[in-house]
């Protein structure tokens, strides 16, 4: 089966919208929708940190995009998650990245090993933090509160179910 990039995109968004909003690997649903762009003295837009990855994926980076307030769910970081391998049961097109994750500050404070860098330019995540926020305000999505690597290895079962392997 031979699947374009496109719809590999499409596919991984989808699998990482169902996992958060059907409250997968400790992600808590949403129950308030009002949410306000802010800073956190850790996390700022553009640094680059190591993180607790999975096996194989050491090399794998994540990016800050963004950091929300929520007056319910508390500080929400969105990061971008470079250098990963979600495997394809077809033997097509395998993603490398993920554009957007929303993360409760806490789950990404304990996930996070040392930062890289800082003031990096950020990959094209709009579109994904649009259809999160979208998914958000309508109560249908929520925020990640385990690791990095837990919440990548949902993810990537998400996009294998998605695609036919299981």
């Amino acid at each position: 089966m031979k699947i374009n990039k496109s719809l590999m995109f499409s596919c991984v968004v989808t699998a990482l919208l169902c996992l958060v909003a059907n409250a997968q690997v400790g992600v808590m649903p949403k129950r308030d929708v009002t949410l306000k762009q802010t800073t956190d003295e850790k996390f700022r837009i553009g640094d680059v940190w190591e993180y607790q990855t999975r096996k194989g994926e050491e090399r794998s980076r994540i990016t800050i995009l963004r950091v929300d307030d929520s007056p319910e769910l508390g500080t929400i970081v969105h990061v971008a998650v470079d250098k990963i391998h979600f495997a394809n049961c077809h033997g097509g097109p395998e993603p490398d990245s993920v554009p957007h994750m929303p993360f409760a500050r806490k789950a990404l404070d304990g996930s996070v090993v040392k930062k890289e860098a800082s003031g990096q330019a950020l990959p094209n995540y709009e579109e994904g933090y649009r259809e999160w926020r979208e998914a958000y305000e309508q109560k249908h999505a929520g925020i990640y509160l385990v690791g990095v690597g837990v919440a990548l290895s949902g993810a990537e079962e998400t996009f294998q179910k998605g695609i036919g392997c299981k």
